[in-house]
């Protein structure tokens, strides 16, 4: 039997993911599968679909965990803070689907792949993604809804909320691009080296904060998972990476996505910035000693995305496209840093 990874070209491996899919709909939803409207959104480590059955007017959103995915515990969890989040209404998320009989996630079973891969159903989530940030009143509401979904995890318990921790241990000091032969070679001596140092560097302040400082996270609060709602506000999307940590990760995840696309003009990025924190500041007070501590976060961000391209893009030809580029660059900033300048995304208050 052809293995998954290696004998199947992407677009084959999509294609098997995605009958795999329809079927699941059918037999533990009670969707007509085999006639829905399927668009794929992305595939990465997971394979996600905007589903649109034909006896329906609105869509939904299927994610099919294939490499390395959360196990279906922690997949439950993430729905239940989903769950929870959607039932406060304070921030638009999308609402998990159940299974006929009850059920977060269906497992899946792959042919030719030795990894579990597991199924999860939920509504679409309607808006348009990459809120237009330079628009009046948007970067507020991103900081907004940043802020609403920390003081939900600062004031509703989730029992028995079992996800990742995203700190300095799981992200620098055990992260594959620190301890994999594979991401060494991706980063080359030079690039290893360089990270080692950050991890000395940054840790003792990631270290840092009082427990009001962390909670629940959504651990990967990029822009593209930021949606610009029908009308007004900003729902969040994708909670695949949720976990706990600092709060300051999430903050300067929104910052680092923002400051990579902002136009170079003098104070278009710090001008994004303020209006975001100050609608953060609307819900919430910022975490304490946010300014000092912002730096190593954005670090810890970019050490995040590189143990997600080290991992990934041998496995997954969309990753390889642009991972490369995206190592050399936070590569490239990272021995920037070490050299004395401003890691990009810090700020000067």
């Amino acid at each position: 039997m052809p293995t998954f990874s290696h004998d199947l070209s992407h677009a084959a491996q999509l294609d098997l993911l995605e009958g795999l899919t329809r079927a699941a709909l059918t037999e533990s939803y009670g969707l007509d599968g085999a006639a829905a409207s399927v668009e794929v959104q992305q595939y990465e480590d997971n394979a996600v679909w905007r589903i649109t059955p034909p006896d329906r007017d609105s869509s939904f959103v299927a994610r099919l965990s294939v490499r390395d995915g959360r196990p279906a515990h922690q997949q439950r969890s993430e729905m239940r803070w989903l769950e929870s989040l959607a039932s406060a209404r304070t921030v638009a998320v999308p609402e998990p689907v159940t299974t006929t009989s009850g059920h977060y996630v269906v497992p899946i079973n792959v042919p030719g792949h030795d990894e579990p891969a597991t199924l999860a159903l939920l509504h679409w989530l309607p808006g348009t993604a990459e809120p237009p940030y330079r628009q009046p009143g948007v970067a507020q509401q991103m900081g907004i809804a940043t802020a609403h979904l920390h003081e939900h995890a600062a004031t509703i318990h989730l029992p028995e909320f079992d996800r990742p921790v995203w700190d300095a241990e799981t992200i620098l000091h055990n992260g594959s691009a620190l301890t994999s032969p594979g991401a060494h070679e991706q980063l080359g001596a030079h690039g290893t080296t360089a990270l080692r140092k950050i991890t000395e560097l940054i840790t003792p302040a990631l270290q840092e904060g009082r427990p009001i400082d962390r909670g629940r996270i959504h651990g990967d609060l990029h822009r593209e998972n930021m949606i610009a709602l029908p009308g007004s506000g900003v729902g969040v999307i994708d909670f695949d990476d949720c976990g706990t940590g600092h709060y300051l990760l999430d903050i300067a995840t929104v910052l680092s996505s923002v400051h990579r696309i902002a136009p170079k003009e003098p104070g278009d990025y710090e001008d994004f910035a303020r209006a975001y924190l100050d609608g953060y500041t609307q819900v919430r007070p910022l975490p304490t000693d946010w300014a000092r501590l912002l730096e190593p976060y954005l670090l810890l961000r970019d050490a995040f995305i590189l143990n997600f391209v080290t991992t990934a893009a041998p496995l997954n030809a969309d990753v390889a496209s642009w991972g490369p580029r995206r190592i050399a660059g936070i590569m490239a900033n990272m021995q920037a840093y070490l050299e004395g300048h401003s890691y990009p995304g810090a700020l000067d208050t």
